[in-house]
């Protein structure tokens, strides 16, 4: 059961990281000239990426614990 809840918080953390990194991809295509609130909307999508892996890297440890 806990393998199960595992791989269903994985998949909601991979879904989360593929839309901001769609995101971000879309915002660099769109130019290099950035204005202030589209750097700011970059440096957020880019942060989030980061912290949904490093919740993949803890989600297994965490689990594990808990077990």
């Amino acid at each position: 059961m806990q393998h199960i809840i595992l791989a269903i918080i994985t998949m909601a953390i991979v879904r989360v990281a593929w839309v901001n990194f769609r995101k971000l991809g879309t915002l660099r295509a769109a130019g290099t000239e950035l204005d202030h609130d589209q750097r700011h909307a970059q440096m957020t999508y880019a942060t989030r990426i980061i912290l949904c892996l490093v919740a993949l890297a803890i989600a297994p440890f965490l689990f594990t614990i808990l077990k």
